[in-house]
């Protein structure tokens, strides 16, 4: 049978010293590696047994890198990628899901335990009563709750037991930060034990608005976790959690850049907005974005306007039981059951024209109720004295879905000259000086409110089975059948275009409108301006200041029309089957006595996974199909633990062919409104490898590393133009030369710790470095032209961060105080938010923490 003794790490700059190392030295001075052990078969295996992709991370791993939260797992383990923004976004070799709407399913999944977490919204968590974590990459299509095409990322909780203990930790640091950390165990009797853990984490967030809604993005959480655990037998165990959430903060403000000046909304047009009394030079828009640039205002400044709507409140409730049965000495069940309801309010999605105006914007105006109720079975068994190992089971979820989105336009402008070329569906000219006869109206429909109501069922079956053909190799099968049934309806209303109008054409200022509705049937044509200067008297303002935002909402009060109200409804199952095949070789004994080895084994894996289709509205075009995507990965790897178990390299290279994935973009409806929608790129591929190092040369010193290389490449990804479908032409745009946004090609990181011992107890000092290399944030071509030409004018230049603590811990090991600073050199770096160089043009940038610094401190009972 297969050796299962190995111990934790991570690897990649072994291959770089090893060589240089005397090897006899090296085994006397060592330390020794724990054996970690990972729950990634759904079942307690040692990490460098199994032939998947995965990193753990301890909980004293944790507290000894200062990761207070999983959105930090960022800077060290490989290929993964998290930003915290407007959304949440979990990317693992490329695959992930940017939006956080709740008609998409995250690619990436995250288990609290056993239960999963299905939107975006609450899967970061703070690392509180956490045992371990755990990073799985690739396709986890088999065992897993819910298919995910990305990866997985499991979070395991310190469970009640028959101890007394607790600890408190404390937080303080700059930007008004603070934080309390505190957990007890209360056994209650013999069989059944309880424990209690709370957060608080404030702050006053790093990014000064000049205007009047404070500093974001700030942190304001606090949660309560309360566990039992009940053993009145040796074979049954029943665990409960209740997980009280409740979120008040700010989300990331932003500044803006204008990559394009001949966007659509701009020059590609030639709009004018207000305060532009020249068509031929239009300028107000422009002049909009640098208002909010950081060339403008300067370092760690935005200007989000009157009504940013940035604030985040979100409650969450989450409940489970855990039910296990060893029903003999071979044979476990387990049984899973979750429940979960959140509420978030009104947040702004998005702001299309970058500055403090109200031009444009996408909001989320009433609350969203989210429901999700999932069941799971597993089965784990053995049998042929553990050469074979199974795991069988089913899941089962239902969740329920709403989300209210508005979409405001503000009128524009277009000179005669320029609307009548539009008409001809031709590019429109540079007008004359001064034009002609100014018109004002509506690039899209001025309002409109959209109420989705979702109701999602899944349902699968799984089993896997892994069998030591010898004692040195292992095959495993995996099979995944799942459905998914999605049913969505959208109801929109939209502005009443009769009342906008007559209020416009009241005071004589405005004339009839023209009949000519080259921007959709919502914007029934253009309204010519009548005032004796024509450009000079700014129409485009003098007509938006009749419409305003009374009541503060960031949606400009248009009377709605009632009788404009569509209701739609769409129903299907996406169905998918998920097969994985592995084999394992263990590195016989006698290959490894005259070597500095102690354990290596090597694996190949193919396997698949699949993301559910789903609908998305498209504007006039109602609920479109949008495609399930499928991911094939084929891997090979190695694990290996080396000189007297003091080096654990573990590494791995893989082949993806992605099927449908799916990307957000903007593009145009049947009657040329724009819209963000979602959509199916054709075919794309991800080649990459990925290694960790951990490493103890001796019992004071550790040192880990890890280093990802992905190629992400689009094989058949077009897309209309969208002025040319505006101007009411086919022309297509081939996309293929394009990154993956948000997912670095390149990723590393390198930490090392030194510790001292004494009779004043013991000092650790811990540096980490982390460096990642472009990243793209657009949504659209023009973007992608404005990344290659400067990686800054639609995503981030390559760059590195160091973060150093020093901590201290009595001699008893029960108090330990650290001081940290993250970010040491104060880098500048942006962490989205989106680039629409074709549409309007601009860069929404936010950007990532400056230096920070604090004390913690942590005292155990």
């Amino acid at each position: 049978m297969i050796s299962r003794q190995a111990l934790p790490g991570k690897g990649f700059i072994t291959l770089l010293v090893l060589s240089a190392l005397n090897c006899s030295d090296l085994h006397a001075a060592s330390g020794t590696l724990e054996e970690v052990l990972v729950t990634a078969r759904k079942r307690s295996e040692s990490m460098q047994d199994i032939p998947i992709a995965v990193s753990a991370i301890s909980a004293e791993d944790l507290r000894d890198r200062g990761i207070s939260n999983t959105s930090e797992l960022t800077k060290s383990v490989p290929s993964l990628e998290i930003r915290k923004g407007q959304a949440n976004q979990i990317y693992i070799r490329g695959i992930g899901e940017r939006t956080g709407f709740a008609r998409v399913d995250p690619t990436v999944g995250v288990y609290l335990d056993d239960l999963f977490l299905p939107r975006s919204d609450g899967q970061l968590l703070d690392t509180v009563d956490i045992r371990s974590i755990q990073v799985l990459r690739g396709p986890q299509g088999t065992l897993f709750g819910k298919n995910t095409t990305g990866g997985a990322m499991v979070v395991s909780l310190l469970k009640p037991d028959d101890s007394d203990d607790a600890y408190v930790e404390l937080g303080l640091g700059n930007y008004a930060m603070n934080r309390l950390k505190a957990g007890i165990n209360i056994p209650i009797n013999d069989h059944f034990y309880t424990r209690a853990a709370i957060n608080i984490t404030k702050d006053d967030g790093y990014l000064e608005d000049i205007g009047p809604s404070g500093n974001t993005p700030s942190n304001d959480r606090q949660s309560l976790l309360l566990q039992t655990r009940w053993e009145p037998s040796e074979s049954f165990t029943l665990d409960t959690q209740a997980f009280l959430g409740k979120t008040r903060e700010m989300m990331t403000g932003t500044t803006c850049t204008l990559p394009n000046e001949n966007a659509l909304y701009y020059k590609g047009l030639w709009v004018a907005h207000s305060g532009d009394t020249d068509p031929s030079n239009p300028r107000a828009f422009k002049e909009n974005c640098e208002s909010n640039s950081r060339a403008r205002l300067g370092d760690l400044k935005t200007n989000l306007g009157d009504a940013p709507r940035l604030t985040k409140d979100l409650d969450t409730l989450l409940l489970a039981a855990t039910a296990e049965w060893q029903l003999s000495e071979s044979l476990n069940l387990k049984t899973v059951l979750g429940l979960r309801g959140e509420k978030e309010g009104p947040i702004h999605a998005s702001d299309p024209d970058g500055g403090p105006a109200l031009w444009s914007s996408y909001m989320n105006t009433e609350d969203s109720d989210r429901r999700s109720y999932s069941f799971e079975v597993q089965l784990n068994g053995d049998a042929m004295g553990q050469r074979l190992r199974y795991t069988a089971g089913l899941f089962a979820m239902q969740e329920s879905n709403t989300e209210n989105f508005s979409i405001s336009n503000a009128f524009r402008g277009i000179d005669s000259q320029t609307l009548a070329e539009i008409a001809a569906s031709t590019n429109p000219t540079q007008p004359l000086p001064g034009g002609t006869v100014p018109l004002v109206g509506f690039i899209g429909a001025p309002l409109v409110v959209s109420d989705f109501d979702l109701e999602n069922s899944t349902g699968a079956i799984f089993a896997q089975v892994s069998f030591d053909i010898t004692e040195l190799l292992e095959i495993t099968l995996g099979y995944r059948v799942t459905a998914e049934r999605r049913h969505s309806e959208l109801s929109t209303t939209e502005a009443d275009m009769d009342a906008i109008g007559q209020q416009l054409t009241t005071g004589g200022l405005f004339g009839a409108a023209s009949n000519i509705a080259v921007f959709g049937p919502g914007a029934s044509g253009f309204y010519p301006y009548l005032g004796p200067l024509r450009w000079l008297d700014d129409p485009v303002g003098l007509a938006n200041q009749i419409f305003t935002d009374a009541d503060g909402d960031a949606l400009i009060d248009y009377p709605l029309d009632p009788d404009s109200k569509r209701t739609e409804m769409r129903e299907e199952t996406f169905s998918q089957s998920t097969p994985m095949l592995s084999l394992a070789y263990n590195l016989p004994d006698n290959w490894l006595d005259s070597s500095p080895l102690n354990s290596a084994m090597v694996y190949a894996t193919w396997s698949r996974g699949f993301k559910s289709g789903f609908f998305e509205p498209r504007g006039v075009d109602g609920l479109q199909r949008v495609d399930p995507e499928v991911v094939t990965n084929h891997e090979l790897g190695f694990k290996i633990d080396a000189f007297d178990r003091s080096v654990r390299l573990n590494g791995a290279v893989y082949a993806m062919d992605f099927e449908d994935q799916q990307l957000i973009a903007v593009g145009a409806d049947s009657a040329q409104n724009v819209v963000v929608v979602f959509g199916n790129a054709g075919q794309s591929e991800i080649r990459g490898g990925e290694l960790e190092l951990l490493w103890l040369p001796s019992v004071q010193l550790q040192i880990n590393a890890s280093l990802s290389l992905n190629n992400y490449r689009y094989t058949d990804f077009s897309e209309l133009d969208l002025q040319g479908a505006i101007l009411g032409r086919q022309d297509i745009v081939d996309r293929r030369n394009e990154t993956f946004p948000v997912s670095p090609d390149k990723s590393a990181a390198v930490g090392v710790q030194y510790s001292w011992s004494g009779d004043y107890g013991s000092l650790i000092s811990r540096l980490d470095l982390s460096y990642k290399s472009e990243i793209f944030y657009g949504f659209d071509p023009a973007s992608y032209a404005a990344f290659k030409r400067d990686a800054k004018s639609a995503g981030q230049p390559a760059y590195q961060l160091l973060d150093a603590r020093l901590s201290w811990q009595n001699p008893e090991g029960d108090l330990s105080v650290s001081a940290w600073v993250k970010n040491l050199s104060d880098e500048r770096y942006r962490i989205g938010v989106v680039a629409v160089a074709d549409s309007s043009g601009v860069y929404n940038e936010g950007w990532g923490e400056p230096r920070m610094f604090g004390i913690d401190l942590r005292q155990e009972f």
